[in-house]
């Protein structure tokens, strides 16, 4: 784990995965934002303007070929179940369109690809609710 004066950074790279991402948690939405925009200045890619300021949490997908698949923002003060499984899902995407390379057309049918998205979905948010917990984010 890094840390910045407001903001604690995790690698999330469980078991299995051969890649991984990084999860910024940070006191307070302003400070989380603050954070997001710091590493978009510094990696070179924009702050998508809609609904920002009312922002919660985010999730920014990375098509390099080495680092982090993605980077996800949260803030302590915004940390629910509903905020952590939405951006885990664009965590799970992420990973489909920039680490398999996969087109994001499931058909009418659930598939090996779907139930692929699926097992990735829930070891990222049992692994982010593992961390945070552990770390004293979330307090039960």
């Amino acid at each position: 784990m890094k840390k910045t004066d407001t903001t604690k950074i995790y690698t999330m790279k469980r078991d299995g995965w051969n890649d991984y991402f990084e999860m910024h948690v940070s006191k307070t939405d302003i400070l989380m934002r603050k954070q997001a925009e710091k590493i978009a200045k510094r990696d070179g890619w924009a702050i998508p303007s809609d609904g920002w300021q009312d922002t919660r949490g985010m999730v920014h997908p990375m098509s390099t070929i080495s680092g982090p698949f993605a980077y996800l923002f949260l803030s302590e003060g915004s940390l629910g179940v509903g905020v952590v499984a939405h951006e885990c899902l664009h965590i799970a995407t992420s990973h489909e369109r920039f680490v398999f390379r996969y087109g994001m057309d499931y058909g009418e049918q659930i598939g090996e690809d779907e139930e692929r998205l699926a097992y990735f979905l829930s070891s990222c948010i049992k692994g982010v609710y593992k961390t945070l917990r552990e770390n004293g984010h979330i307090k039960e």
